[in-house]
């Protein structure tokens, strides 16, 4: 399993992997960077949009949080994995890096997110997790 350490940087062969909501209001949080370093579209709340991948984790219209279930959560990144061996030139870096405790924005726990992404399928070659989320993997 591979992982990077820091900020992911704007690369050629970078895909920045984010949580998104279906609505694509990218206005917070990795979403936000999203657009203004990766090329997503403001709208688009799925799938690969310049290089990033949006991966629906919260219904902003749906009050209280977590609103999306874990199960349609594992469903969107089994899609992403599906791109992820299409396009084994590119490097997947999953933009999560919150503590197996810490709540995320989408208000699950960096544990939960990690068992979506381990129980989605085999993880691609090319998808990479933070330092942080690599140690819980490990664990």
């Amino acid at each position: 399993m591979n992982y990077y350490l820091r900020n992911i940087l704007p690369e050629k062969d970078v895909i920045f992997v984010f949580g998104s909501n279906p609505e694509g209001r990218h206005g917070a949080g990795s979403a936000r960077v999203a657009v203004k370093n990766f090329g997503a579209i403001y709208g688009q709340g799925e799938g690969l949009q310049g290089n990033s991948y949006a991966i629906p984790t919260v219904d902003l219209r749906i009050a209280g949080r977590p609103n999306i279930s874990l199960d349609n959560i594992r469903k969107s990144i089994a899609k992403l994995y599906i791109v992820a061996e299409a396009m084994p030139e590119k490097k997947f870096k999953v933009a999560y890096r919150n503590t197996a405790n810490e709540r995320t924005l989408c208000g699950y726990t960096g544990k939960q997110l990690c068992d979506c992404f381990l129980s989605a399928g085999v993880v691609p070659n090319n998808v990479y997790f933070s330092k942080e989320w690599y140690d819980i993997i490990s664990n």
